[in-house]
């Protein structure tokens, strides 16, 4: 169905390149050569397309497997009260104004965090590499599993 819907767009754009090119007085052939490349490029444009999947949509979401540092303390086996004072500490993240904690920009930078949420109600995670970055200074297991 959006197969069709999509050729169907693509015919009313062409018919009204058609219609301006022979308003501006072009010769029918050329009207009909440029709508063909016209119509050709969007053809190619529109193969080389195509919805991400599984790996690759992960990849291209850079939230995936982000963890609140609520979830990140439980994981931890450590009150998030600790956790949240050694962050700061550490200085992965800061009292901003407002007083909430936010993750400093040299620890999202460094992959450790990533602050979410539009602008007035933004809010840190901590990442995959923050989490095991956590455990190996922390020595505890993430996900149950020991660090060497």
């Amino acid at each position: 169905m959006k197969r069709i819907a999509g050729e169907q767009k693509l015919g009313r754009q062409a018919e009204r390149l058609a219609e301006a090119l022979r308003r501006a007085g072009e010769p029918e052939e050329e009207v009909q050569r440029r709508v063909q490349n016209a119509l050709q490029s969007a053809l190619d444009r529109g193969a080389n397309r195509r919805p991400l999947r599984g790996a690759e949509h992960d990849a291209a979401n850079p939230f995936v497997g982000c963890r609140s540092v609520t979830v990140v303390a439980g994981d931890l086996r450590m009150r998030r009260v600790d956790l949240f004072g050694w962050l700061e500490q550490e200085g992965w993240f800061f009292r901003g104004i407002s007083g909430k904690l936010r993750p400093t920009p040299s620890a999202v930078s460094n992959g450790f965090a990533v602050l979410r949420g539009p602008a007035s109600i933004q809010y840190g995670q901590i990442t995959p590499l923050g989490r095991a970055e956590l455990a190996r200074r922390l020595i505890k297991s993430v996900d149950g599993e020991p660090i060497s």
